[in-house]
């Protein structure tokens, strides 16, 4: 009903923290609390999505304080708290967390966990490039360097972006770690810092898709599709798509990429008058 634009986002999201408690199978919980984070990110009205966010944390802090110790619903109410918290209580908590100044019983904050605290402190420019190299010193694997490469595109600053930017549009990153940049890259809380890139977006895929190889020309396409709340990017989709003669499977994503943001748009605006 939210992604039908059916149901206002902001009371989707109400109605799963409200009854998420009651849920006793940990899969079904961690698949409600990613839709709950797609839909806050995705559905919501822009002016009102960080409200929405901070209200969600607190809700999330809530369940996680009360949780059973040790338990797999405690590390899945840990996970989405920190794919949300914004506020600088929130944040200072995940801080806390990360350095071992504040624990939480039952809490294992292991490698991965330490990762995902970390890439949203420094997407919401509370940690940056020393936490990072420092992560990097206690987890000199492969795995870490991925992690800190997600890490260092997640950096809210423009030149950070740009740096990144470069990289991925390259073609010349080993193909574990152009996925782990781009993730980093289209950070859902950075709409207005990815702006810049909608246009060039357009300007790059049809040499990558011409250039690459099939598997990360297909992710790029998919996975840099602009993240905006911009009617403006369907438009530019549709002058692509209707100036070229683009290859089938081009022609598909970018088809998918213009349709889920329309979806998008569509939820944001039944959001918008849920405010009323």
């Amino acid at each position: 009903m939210c992604r039908d634009a059916e149901l206002a986002a902001r009371d989707y999201v109400r109605l799963v923290l409200a009854g998420i408690s009651s849920v006793t199978d940990v899969s079904v919980a961690q698949t409600l609390l990613r839709q709950v984070n797609a839909a806050l990110h995705r559905f919501t009205d822009p002016a009102w999505r960080e409200t929405g966010l901070a209200a969600a944390a607190t809700a999330l802090r809530g369940l996680l304080e009360g949780a059973e110790p040790g338990s797999d619903i405690q590390l899945a109410y840990m996970q989405a708290f920190a794919g949300m918290a914004i506020s600088p209580a929130d944040l200072a908590l995940l801080a806390g967390l990360l350095d071992g100044t504040i624990s939480i019983d039952g809490l294992v904050i292991d490698t991965e966990l330490r990762w995902r605290l970390l890439h949203r402190l420094v997407s919401r420019g509370a940690a940056g490039y020393a936490e990072i190299a420092a992560e990097l010193d206690r987890d000199a694997t492969d795995a870490g360097a991925r992690h800190a490469a997600t890490c260092r595109a997640s950096v809210p600053d423009p030149d950070a972006k740009e740096e990144a930017w470069q990289q991925i549009v390259s073609g010349t990153l080993p193909n574990a770690t152009f996925r782990a940049m781009l993730a980093g890259f289209a950070d859902d809380d950075q709409v207005a810092l990815l702006a810049p890139y909608q246009d060039r977006y357009f300007e790059v895929v049809p040499r990558i898709w011409r250039d690459w190889s099939p598997d990360m020309a297909r992710w790029f396409v998919s996975y840099a599709y602009p993240i905006a709340d911009n009617p403006a990017v369907i438009s530019a989709t549709s002058d692509l798509i209707n100036s070229s003669d683009l290859p089938p499977g081009l022609l598909r994503l970018l088809s998918e990429g213009r349709d889920g943001l329309r979806r998008a748009l569509r939820c944001q605006e039944r959001d918008r008058r849920a405010s009323g």
